[in-house]
C-alpha cells in the first residue's frame, strides 16, 4: 500500500525547516503511525541551536503520539494486537535485544545497534524517522504501548521522553519514602520528578530554578518548597534545606536543568550518605567544577543516567492514567502549531516561556 506523508526536514543550524511531501510504501511487517501530536523537547532545541550535532537532513521530534495507520503483524509490548486506529506511544529508541548492553547490562538504551527516533539522517528506510511529520515508521525492537482511553494526547505526548527518563533515573538511583529531595530544574523533567516523588512518599520536595513562572507551576505538581538562585544564594538555600531536614541536608538530589552549576550545588546540599542523580547534560562539553572533597567525605553516590529502559515508559504511562485527576498534565502543553508552521513553533519554544510547545501534523 502506498500513501503520501508530509515531513519537516532539518538541514542545519540557521536554516529553516523544509516541509515536503513524499510517497511511502507500507507492509504488514512494519508499523506505520499517523502522528497526532508531537512536542519540542529540550534536546530538539539543543540540536537546532547548534549546541549538539545532527546528521542532516533529519526529521527531528521524538516526543510523539499517534494512531496505527496501516495493517501490521506486530504487537504491542504487552502482547496486544495493533489495529488500525489504535492510539499508541512508543519508546524513543529501538534496540536489538541480543547484544551485551541489552542482555547482560540491562541498558537497552545503549544497544550496540541503537536506533533513536528524531536523531538520524532521513533517508532510505529511515526517511520517516522523526515525530515532526504526518507519519513515522517504527523499527523492530521499539516498545509500543496503547494509550489508555482516559488519557488525552496532550497528557501522553511528553511521557515517552521526559517522564520515562525520570522514572528510569529514579529507579536506578533508588528512592525511599520519607526522604527529602531537591530538584535542580523546574522544566518538564523536574515537574514529572516532583509529582512522582510525592506519590512515592517524599514529604519534602524542594525545587530550584531561576524561572519564577516555572516555580509557580511546579507547586501544582507536588513541590513543597521552591528557591530561585537569582534571589537566594547557594549558602542560603543550603541553610534552608538543612532547616527542613533537621540539619542533615537532602537525601536525594536530582539534576534536570542542564545548567552546569547544578551538579556542584546538589553535592553541596547533599546529606552524608546522600545520592545525586544527573539527567540533564544531553549536550557535549557540559564541563563543571565540583569539590570532590565533599563527594568523598560525605560518602555521596553520584550517578548519571541517559534515556531509559523501555519498561519505564509503561510505568510512566500508568502513573499519568492513575494520577491525571490530581495533576494537570495536559496543561503543560502550550500553543500548538500545524506542521507547516514548524519554524514558528521552534521560534516560540526557544523563548522558553512555556513548558512545551506542540506540533499537530494533522491540523
Amino acid at each position: 500500500m502506498q500513501i503520501s506523508a508530509q515531513i519537516s526536514r532539518f538541514h542545519g543550524t540557521g536554516t529553516p525547516f523544509e516541509v515536503c511531501e513524499i510517497p511511502v510504501e507500507t507492509t504488514p511487517e512494519s508499523t506505520l503511525i499517523r502522528v497526532s501530536l508531537a512536542t519540542i523537547c529540550g534536546s530538539d532545541l539543543h540540536t537546532v541551536s547548534g549546541r549538539r550535532g545532527a546528521d542532516t537532513p533529519c526529521v527531528l521530534g521524538h516526543e510523539a503520539v499517534g494512531t496505527i495507520a496501516a495493517p501490521t503483524h506486530l504487537r504491542s509490548t504487552t502482547g496486544e494486537p495493533l489495529n488500525e486506529g489504535d492510539r499508541v506511544t512508543w519508546s524513543l529508541m529501538a534496540s536489538c535485544g541480543t547484544c551485551d548492553y541489552c542482555t547482560h547490562r540491562n541498558l537497552p538504551q545503549k544497544c550496540d545497534t541503537l536506533f533513536k527516533y528524531g536523531h538520524v539522517r532521513s533517508e532510505g528506510t529511515n526517511t520517516l524517522s522523526g515525530g515532526f511529520a504526518s507519519h513515522i515508521e517504527l523499527h523492530p525492537g521499539t516498545a509500543i504501548y496503547h494509550i489508555p482511553d482516559s488519557v488525552t494526547d496532550g497528557e501522553a505526548v511528553p511521557v515517552n521522553c521526559a517522564f520515562a527518563t525520570v522514572v528510569n533515573g529514579l529507579a536506578t538511583i533508588g528512592t525511599h519514602p520519607n526522604e527529602a529531595v531537591v530538584i535542580h530544574g523546574a522544566g518538564m523533567l523536574g515537574i514529572y520528578a516532583a509529582c512522582y516523588l510525592r506519590e512515592n512518599g517524599y514529604n519534602t520536595v524542594a525545587v530550584v530554578d531561576i524561572n519564577e513562572e516555572r516555580l509557580q507551576t511546579i507547586k501544582r505538581f507536588g513541590a513543597t518548597h521552591t528557591f530561585n538562585p537569582d534571589k537566594t544564594s547557594v549558602e542560603e538555600i543550603d541553610a534552608a534545606l538543612k532547616q527542613l531536614t533537621n540539619g542533615r541536608g537532602v537525601d536525594l538530589g536530582v539534576e534536570v536543568s542542564g545548567a552546569t552549576i547544578g551538579l556542584s550545588n546538589l553535592v553541596t546540599w547533599s546529606a552524608i550518605g546522600g545520592r545525586v542523580l544527573t539527567l540533564g547534560y544531553v549536550y557535549p562539553n557540559a564541563h563543571t567544577s565540583i569539590d570532590a572533597h565533599q563527594i568523598v567525605t560525605k560518602c555521596v553516590t553520584l550517578r548519571g543516567v541517559h534515556n531509559y529502559h523501555y519498561t519505564a515508559l509503561g510505568t510512566s504511562l500508568g502513573f499519568v492514567e492513575k494520577h491525571r485527576e490530581r495533576y494537570p498534565f495536559g496543561e503543560l502543553i502550550g500553543q500548538t502549531y500545524p506542521l507547516e508552521d514548524i519554524n514558528k513553533a521552534f521560534e516560540h519554544s526557544m523563548r522558553q516561556n512555556e513548558i512545551r510547545i506542540a506540533v499537530a501534523p494533522g491540523e
